[in-house]
């Protein structure tokens, strides 16, 4: 499987790429370019969350303390005096990352649920979900926002698969198949769950504009919603 350094380069220098032709062409602004570029540089070393010591999963959770921080002050900034809300906001950063950071890594199995394309899927619609309602992105922009999160992540499936095979030796390593995953019989509870999770949010949120009704009008025959 490729190493952190390559994961982090090869992500960031697609990002660029891919924003620097967005810009070129009109479709992004420069204010929004280095959020685009962030996203799917951080995308590229995602899948690694499920690796108990991995420093995505570190990033990941040291971000989710100083979120529950702020929703803490958000919440009750007018309720409680100055020294109880600093008290609670640094117990909901401990929580997150005493509690809810060993619970996750005991869940979780390296190369597992998280190391799949479903999975890539999720981690796009969350990222739509969040800047579109919470963030108060466009519909369009939280989308594009939304491909590099999922491109980010595939990506780094598709370089360890790659680094999966000795082109020298011409031959496959134990490895091989277990990035690009789709589907696992052993793991078939979590990933029923997890393409219900994508069906249903696709069915929900809101389309970009050029597909706007059509997809959800497929989507809903699909699984079968009038």
């Amino acid at each position: 499987m490729a190493n952190f350094q390559t994961h982090v380069t090869v992500a960031a220098a697609a990002s660029i790429a891919v924003t620097a032709g967005l810009v070129q062409e009109g479709s992004v602004t420069m204010a929004e370019a280095p959020l685009l570029i962030l996203l799917g540089s951080f995308a590229g070393i995602l899948p690694d969350i499920d690796s108990d010591h991995s420093v995505p999963v570190r990033m990941l959770f040291h971000m989710l303390g100083m979120v529950a921080a702020v929703m803490v002050l958000y919440l009750f900034y007018d309720r409680m005096q100055l020294s109880a809300l600093l008290g609670l906001m640094f117990a909901a950063t401990l929580v997150s990352r005493f509690l809810l950071y060993p619970m996750f890594a005991a869940l979780t199995e390296h190369r597992g649920l998280f190391h799949s394309l479903p999975a890539a899927v999720l981690f796009g619609l969350v990222t739509f979900s969040v800047g579109y309602h919470l963030l108060g992105w466009s519909l369009n922009f939280g989308w594009l926002a939304a491909a590099f999160v999922s491109g980010g992540y595939a990506l780094h499936l598709l370089l360890d698969e790659l680094y999966s095979v000795n082109v020298v030796g011409s031959s496959l390593k134990r490895s091989f198949g277990s990035a690009l995953t789709l589907f696992s019989p052993s793991a078939w509870p979590g990933y029923l769950l997890l393409y219900a999770v994508i069906a249903l949010s696709l069915y929900q949120l809101p389309l970009p504009e050029s597909l706007h009704g059509v997809g959800q009008i497929v989507l809903a025959k699909a699984i079968g919603i009038d």
